[in-house]
């Protein structure tokens, strides 16, 4: 039942954040970018939480060591995962650069078992190379040139993403509610985007009813909804399960784009959806150990506070 039941979280958490390209762009018509979407998209979703648990009368008090560490995840694990996402775009076509970020799940599973000596069996090697496929034919692009720094910064918001999604399972969060986690970390992320637009002179303050609309978009469902999905599904199925779940995102932004984009159902497109709808269907029947045992094995790998 736990198995299942973080799968649907873990399908939950890719849904909230596959909507995130529609309430980017009404933001971007709006004359915002996306320094200053990201921005406000942290910013606001740590500010809801913050008041949310006040009002639940959640304590928020974490230790030195914990306070660090939802820091560095929030600053590396979201800004630079983004940031070099979204500036690869400007050496890359989007397709193959959001192609080669999807190396995160793969690299996920290497990190557990190297790291965590998770157990990789058969059905999850079958279901990730079933996904990766999937989500390569999902992306129907033609790369006429490919550029070195596009490679590498695309690559590296793989590697980012997956090095944040390793951490979320150190036993010092398992003890702090998830809500409290979502909260430190969009602040953290929060001062990573300032420390960027400061730098980069990108960000812009203009707001309007429909901008601020997007805002609460991307704050509300894509990432405070979508980051305690992703949470409650790596305890009860693993870090590496929930990764190859992710891929559902990749289904998810096509759809939209289908219904709110008016792009066309094409055979890459039925063929991506099948095999990702495959693996997670091998995942699903996939016999687990007994409730969060393959949450802890990870967790109890390392304590950042010892």
């Amino acid at each position: 039942m736990n198995n299942y039941k973080g799968i649907i979280y873990a399908i939950l958490s890719s849904i909230a954040f596959g909507i995130m390209p529609i309430f980017a762009k009404i933001a971007y018509k709006n004359g915002s970018n996306p320094t200053s979407s990201l921005l406000f998209r942290f910013l606001i979703s740590g500010l809801i939480l913050l008041l949310y648990l006040n009002f639940k009368k959640v304590s928020i008090k974490i230790s030195v060591k914990q306070f660090l560490l939802l820091f560095f995840i929030g600053m590396f694990g979201y800004t630079i995962t983004t940031i070099t996402l979204f500036v690869s775009y400007n050496y890359l076509d989007s397709g193959l650069a959001t192609a080669l970020h999807y190396i995160y799940p793969a690299l996920v599973c290497i990190f557990s078992f190297i790291l965590y000596k998770e157990n990789i069996t058969k059905e999850k090697i079958f279901s990730l190379v079933l996904s990766i496929i999937g989500v390569y034919s999902l992306i129907a692009f033609e790369s006429k040139t490919l550029n070195i720094l596009g490679i590498f910064l695309a690559l590296f918001s793989g590697l980012a993403y997956a090095l944040n999604v390793i951490s979320l399972s150190f036993k010092s969060i398992k003890s702090i509610d998830n809500r409290v986690v979502t909260m430190y970390i969009c602040f953290g992320a929060s001062l990573g985007m300032i420390i960027y637009g400061a730098f980069t002179e990108s960000l812009t303050f203009t707001i309007n009813l429909e901008m601020m609309i997007s805002y609460l978009g991307l704050s509300i469902i894509s990432t405070i909804a979508s980051m305690l999905f992703l949470l409650k599904a790596i305890k009860l199925i693993g870090s590496t399960s929930a990764s190859i779940l992710a891929t559902f995102e990749a289904v998810v932004s096509i759809i939209m784009g289908i219904i709110f984009l008016n792009e066309k159902l094409t055979f890459a497109l039925i063929l991506g959806t099948s095999l990702i709808i495959i693996s997670t269907t091998i995942l699903a029947r996939e016999k687990s150990p007994k409730p969060c045992d393959q949450y802890n094995k990870l967790s109890n790998a390392i304590d950042i506070n010892h």
